[in-house]
């Protein structure tokens, strides 16, 4: 009965060791992993999600509405004219740019966010979170 009872409390101690040593492995692992909207609450993301969908869709349409228009430069004048209408169109296409870099910008946060609430609907709640992370290899 001792012997069995013995057996049984070891065979207790290399799972729970076994356990937990996976347990932090699979913690560590995650923790490498860039996650810079995790301390956000989940409402919070889809607010943010909702109001980066109306800032993108702004400047879709500004960057579809910019694209669409040339811009021609007159080639009459004084070299202080041409000077003028270089630095007009030079800020034209900065604009644009500028514009275009904004849409690039907020796109990708946008893709983050949406990243981050996929990989909490993956995990679900906390305790499927703790089993996962117990009971995952490699």
């Amino acid at each position: 009965m001792a012997k069995t009872l013995l057996s049984l409390l070891v065979l207790l101690l290399i799972v729970g060791g076994a356990g937990a040593w996976n347990y932090d492995r699979n913690l560590k692992k995650e923790s490498q992993v860039p996650r810079p909207w995790r301390s956000y609450e989940t409402e919070d993301l889809r607010s943010m999600v909702q109001a980066y969908e109306k800032e993108i869709d702004q400047f879709s349409k500004g960057w579809d509405k910019a694209r669409s228009q040339r811009t021609t430069a007159s080639g009459r004048g004084h070299v202080d004219d041409r000077a003028r209408e270089f630095d007009r169109i030079y800020a034209r296409g900065k604009a644009v740019r500028d514009l275009k870099g904004k849409l690039a910008d907020h796109e990708v946060v946008l893709g983050e966010i949406q990243e981050e609430l996929r990989l909490r609907e993956r995990d679900g709640d906390a305790m499927k979170v703790h089993m996962r992370r117990l009971f995952t290899y490699p």
